[in-house]
């Protein structure tokens, strides 16, 4: 995701260029270069009406919710983009056995993903395509015996290989350039977070303002007086965390909630892996989340704010309870599933529906080689910097771990797409 930026509760991607993102404001952590006391007052304070630090300020302490909402509600995929594609695909049936890793990849997350699929499936007009504009994807209900079936199969591998076997025929995809897209990866930070605010732990996670006036100020304009704050973080991983599009608050008591995106502030996405590459700092094959934090850390916190500053947009977010399991609400609003969810341009591939990749996977942090590869998965996300039909956005999962590998993942990748046979069946005779 990495991932564009975020609409609808989208998550967004690591890689540099690939996100259409967010900001961050307000205090300075410490560093090797600063490390200047923050003035923190003995009193607290509330949000005020202007979203700007009132004169003589006092410390504003963090009150996340007491009880986090469980979200289990489920709903239709959101209504199809409007615009058709503007770059043509060309579709070409293929069989199994010429899918390269599809016998012995972990078909597991593919299935977990499809069965949420099918659950907001559930709730849309069974008559509707998936996208007007995308006849070959079919309508609702060419999906529904395959998510009935779905219902049936166990939770493993081999149960899933066969399930997609049965239900599904492979098509690949390529345009007039070629058959080879860019895949990078996204996935949910995992942050220690305060309620009190102090020289390292000095970046507010606001909630959504009230305010419109408030709503609509650019990043350097907005501090802990702008909202309520749900807790402090370092500058840094806060940053990443709008990045990303929401994330996991570890607080000191061990307790933990999600960071769910809620809003932004309208403002225009402004990548700073960009701005460091045009300012001759790294090269654009340097430039990834490691390298920026580490120019981060290596700069200290008034260059790190001043680079934060150059990215007006700001996210917000909301406190849900974390279930087991479950990653954050993608765009298709179901949660996404670790290594089971892509996301895509929804010009090209409607929500739900099937992709499998052969591509080059990293196994840990820094293996920027990586392993080749194959995996099933489902679109269930978007973002505004994930353009044309061959480019998607991986999420890798939770935690530093998954974010190690993300942030390295920007690899060529092939596309086969995954529909019900009944529906290619139908699609042959029609064509």
């Amino acid at each position: 995701m990495l991932r564009s930026f975020v609409s609808q509760g989208l998550i967004l991607s690591l890689s540099v260029f690939a996100v259409g993102c967010t900001t961050i404001p307000a205090p300075s952590g410490s560093s090797s270069k600063d490390t200047g006391q923050n003035n923190i007052g003995l009193n607290e304070a509330t949000p005020s009406q202007t979203g700007k630090a009132p004169k003589d300020a006092a410390i504003v302490v963090a009150e996340p919710l007491p009880a986090p909402p469980i979200v289990v509600e489920i709903f239709p995929p959101p209504a199809p983009v409007s615009q058709p594609p503007v770059i043509e695909i060309f579709e070409q049936p293929k069989w199994y056995d010429a899918l390269t890793h599809w016998h012995w990849a972990d078909l597991q997350p593919a299935l977990t993903s499809f069965k949420r699929s099918c659950k907001s499936f559930s709730k849309a007009d069974p008559e509707a395509n998936l996208n007007p504009n995308l006849p070959e994807y079919g309508r609702y209900d060419d999906w529904q015996p395959a998510c009935d079936e779905a219902l049936f199969v166990s939770n493993n591998s081999s149960s899933a290989r066969q399930f997609f076997e049965t239900e599904f025929e492979p098509t690949s995809l390529s345009t007039a350039e070629g058959e080879t897209g860019l895949l990078t990866g996204y996935y949910e930070p995992e942050i220690s977070v305060r309620k009190f605010p102090d020289n390292i732990y000095s970046e507010p996670v606001l909630a959504k303002p009230t305010n419109k006036d408030v709503l609509s100020l650019a990043r350097a304009d907005i501090n802990a007086y702008s909202s309520r704050v749900i807790a402090y973080g370092k500058p840094i991983d806060v940053f990443f965390m709008q990045v990303q599009g929401s994330g996991r608050l570890k607080y000191t008591d061990g307790t933990s909630v999600r960071a769910a995106y809620a809003g932004n502030n309208g403002k225009r996405y402004k990548s700073i892996g960009k701005v460091l590459v045009d300012r001759g700092e790294m090269t654009l094959a340097q430039a990834s989340k490691q390298a920026i934090n580490d120019w981060m850390e290596r700069e200290g916190p008034q260059a790190t704010r001043q680079l934060m500053n150059e990215n007006p947009r700001y996210i917000f977010f909301t406190e849900q309870a974390i279930t087991p399991g479950e990653g954050p609400r993608g765009g298709m609003r179901v949660p996404l599933t670790d290594m089971g969810s892509i996301a895509v341009d929804r010009s090209y591939h409607p929500y739900g529906t099937l992709v499998w990749l052969e591509t080059t996977l990293p196994q840990f942090g820094g293996d920027f080689r990586g392993q080749e590869t194959g995996l099933l998965v489902s679109v269930q996300d978007t973002g505004n910097a994930i353009r044309g039909p061959l480019r998607g956005d991986l999420f890798f999962g939770s935690g530093d771990n998954a974010g190690d590998r993300a942030g390295v993942m920007k690899h060529p990748v092939k596309w086969t797409i995954l529909v019900p046979k009944a529906l290619a069946a139908r699609l042959r005779t029609s064509s």
